[in-house]
């Protein structure tokens, strides 16, 4: 009776030259999905520090409105940490921290220099209530104040609108924040 299977002289299987060819072609192909892969997760965190940074101005142009008291927005850049802000509300001579500090996705940080919201710090009592201790060295402090009316109260000067804008890896990101000073609404142009 003849055999089904035909007697093969070569094993089933790879040869070392197909495995390293194998290998080849995923590594070429990792290394073109990788920049692609860099550019999403930049742009995810660019738009969830946007979202951050827009919800915690909502929230204290809201608490401020509603709850008939001035609230700070400290925006904190700390090099041992993620840059950050917090909503501290202000009563009469009564400070109190709304909530914890919103961090930002990392490497991205608020701009400084002239004509930003980080030139503008805040008072110390509204430091030490924010911070509950002293400013980490390194650390650079900025701020912006909803009134009751939700209308901003600092800064004062300058036009009818406010910018704040975001960096990565020092370089600005695309859309700022604008928030206008009658209203005390944010939006990205």
């Amino acid at each position: 009776m003849a055999d089904a299977f035909p007697n093969n002289k070569r094993n089933s299987g790879f040869s070392l030259i197909e495995l390293l060819a194998v290998i080849a072609l995923i590594a070429a192909l990792i290394s073109l999905a990788m920049p692609a892969w860099t550019s999403i997760t930049r742009h995810q965190a660019k738009n969830s520090a946007v979202s951050l940074v827009m919800e915690g101005l909502d929230q204290a142009r809201i608490a401020a409105s509603s709850g008939k008291k001035d609230v700070w927005v400290v925006f904190r850049n700390d090099a041992a940490k993620k840059a950050s802000l917090r909503l501290v509300s202000q009563e009469a001579s009564s400070y109190t921290p709304l909530g914890n500090w919103i961090m930002l996705p990392q490497g991205i940080t608020f701009q400084t220099g002239e004509s930003t919201l980080m030139e503008q710090k805040p008072p110390d009592v509204i430091i030490a209530t924010a911070l509950g201790s002293q400013l980490p060295k390194g650390a650079t402090l900025g701020s912006i104040l909803f009134l009751r009316s939700g209308r901003i109260g600092v800064p004062q000067p300058g036009g009818p609108t406010l910018s704040l804008k975001l960096e990565c890896n020092n370089a600005q990101l695309a859309e700022p924040i604008t928030i206008s000073r009658a209203t005390g609404r944010s939006t990205v142009r």
